[in-house]
């Protein structure tokens, strides 16, 4: 698969810089069209049914005068940074947080790069978008962490493989980040003797299908440490000093809806490295 669309959501956190430097260093490397996309925290009162008073409930006229300013200068930079670049570029805005225009719009590329800790209207909203979006958007995402720093072309990738579907999506979707990369780690995780002894041999298998790609890759299989799966993925990570983890976005199914596992929410919440996801 090549890549040549990659969207980027843009919002007023202190890393959406760099998130976005990330980004169109990917594009650049890909020779990849590049969208920004930002949503605003507040409807529109032109196209809001409910009309402007219910708006000034929720924010103060000022407060939507700054965040209206705040989407103009997101837009501006991103332009600016795009055509220094000389790559191709859009830009995307909506008033307010419409989760069903991220997915209709990340259905048409090749993958998405989000926030780390994205949600609605703050850190203490229960329903964070980057856990939604990871599973419903048919799209891999990259999740990028929210730290002041700009992430290169992945060199050293580490990939959390337990043999699941989720898992073989991930490895498929990143196989052109996997091409690239310089060293590639396999790494499977169990505390049980008869579950280790087999992951030997799905570990062998994964780094057989990796050498038809000219990908060599050394194989892991760590001990799950006391804190859990999620912890042991994310030292194992740093021990190799892995630059991108690739893994499934697993599921669980409560009351019909699919909401992300624990391994995974542990991953987006504490990773400090970037994080490549498929569902």
């Amino acid at each position: 698969m090549s890549i040549k669309d990659i969207m980027v959501i843009c919002d007023a956190g202190e890393a959406n810089d760099f998130r976005v430097e990330t980004t169109l260093q990917l594009a650049k490397v890909f020779n990849a069209h590049i969208t920004g996309l930002h949503l605003t925290p507040y409807p529109n009162p032109e196209k809001s049914s409910s009309g402007f008073n219910r708006v000034i409930d929720y924010l103060a006229t000022d407060q939507i005068e700054l965040t209206q300013n705040t989407a103009e200068l997101l837009k501006t930079k991103f332009e600016s940074k795009a055509a220094d670049i000389d790559i191709p570029y859009e830009w995307k805005c909506v008033d307010g947080i419409d989760l069903q225009f991220i997915i209709d719009n990340a259905r048409y590329a090749d993958f998405v790069v989000l926030p780390q800790g994205y949600s609605r209207f703050g850190e203490e909203d229960p329903q964070r978008i980057d856990d939604y979006l990871s599973i419903y958007m048919g799209r891999p995402t990259i999740v990028v962490p929210d730290i002041k720093r700009v992430f290169n072309l992945p060199k050293r990738i580490m990939i959390a493989w337990d043999e699941s579907q989720e898992a073989a999506r991930a490895v498929h979707d990143a196989m052109p980040f996997l091409e690239y990369a310089e060293d590639v780690q396999i790494v499977s995780v169990s505390d049980k003797p008869e579950e280790q002894k087999a992951n030997i041999i799905y570990n062998d298998d994964l780094r057989k299908h990796l050498s038809h790609h000219g990908i060599n890759a050394e194989v892991i299989n760590a001990d799950e440490l006391a804190d859990g799966i999620g912890k042991t993925i994310l030292q194992c990570a740093l021990e190799f000093d892995a630059d991108l983890i690739v893994m499934g976005a697993y599921g669980e199914t409560r009351l019909k809806e699919v909401v992300l596992g624990g391994v995974t929410r542990f991953l987006l919440k504490y990773t400090t490295i970037p994080l490549f996801l498929s569902h």
